[in-house]
């Protein structure tokens, strides 16, 4: 039947890995996962944008992406708000990313690729 299979699978689950790919896709929200792992406590939108040398406004926009894609969570703390991991073992996450990461770039790299022998031609 149309539609079921390795292809439908792939599909789906690039729809549900697309916000955060778009979300760790960005070296500057990955610096924004460090900062905030290396500190350990929640931020303000002013505390990242001094430590990664951005404005405000483009902090809360990398901010914003982070949260809508599940890693971050915000407290309201009167007119400020406050900015943390949302609590997963990210040490723990550590090795399937590796993994995960080392089978893309394997299988990008793959010599059956159409334009690898080519050197991309």
């Amino acid at each position: 039947m149309p539609g079921e299979g390795p292809a439908s699978e792939v599909l789906r689950l690039f729809g549900v890995t697309r916000p955060l790919f778009i979300a760790l896709g960005d070296e500057r929200r990955q610096e924004i996962i460090v900062f905030l792992l290396e500190s350990g406590a929640a931020r303000s939108v002013g505390d990242v944008a001094a430590r990664l040398g951005l404005s405000q406004p483009a902090t809360s926009h990398h901010l914003k992406i982070l949260r809508d894609a599940g890693l971050l969570t915000v407290q309201r703390i009167g007119a400020q708000r406050l900015y943390a991991l949302n609590g997963a073992d990210y040490a723990r996450l550590l090795t399937p990313l590796r993994d995960l990461t080392a089978t893309i770039i394997a299988c990008a790299a793959a010599p059956d690729r159409p334009d690898a022998a080519s050197g991309g031609r």
